[in-house]
């Protein structure tokens, strides 16, 4: 059992990303297709949600008029226009908060030459 508990405090993280976006949105087109390129090099799990549906009022009177937005973990990291490179600046902070301890027993690395 101890086994199991430390192999799974070992799987990383996948970052989460919510994107508030809406019909007929140009730039929404633009952020999702920013996303894709960044998910060609990264893994993350994103969900939409589209302000104009029913039971979304909080978040279309917060984004009305900044859609796309951007959320990684609940915070958000963009609003209007961004780009790829935004996304990958988040994930890189993303990543030193929550980067994992080695296992106990793992030999210290060093840097290579």
């Amino acid at each position: 059992m101890g086994l199991t508990l430390v192999m799974a405090a070992r799987i990383p993280r996948i970052p989460r990303f919510t994107l508030f976006s809406g019909p007929n949105c140009s730039l929404c087109d633009i952020a999702k297709g920013e996303l894709a390129k960044v998910r060609k090099t990264r893994s993350f799990q994103l969900d939409t949600i589209n302000i104009q549906d029913k039971g979304q009022e909080q978040w279309k009177k917060k984004y009305v008029y900044w859609i796309p937005a951007l959320h990684l973990e609940g915070k958000e990291i963009a609003k209007g226009r961004w780009d790829a490179q935004t996304v990958m600046t988040a994930l890189a902070e993303w990543d030193k908060k929550n980067e994992q301890p080695p296992a106990p027993g793992t030999p210290p690395t060093t840097p290579q030459a």
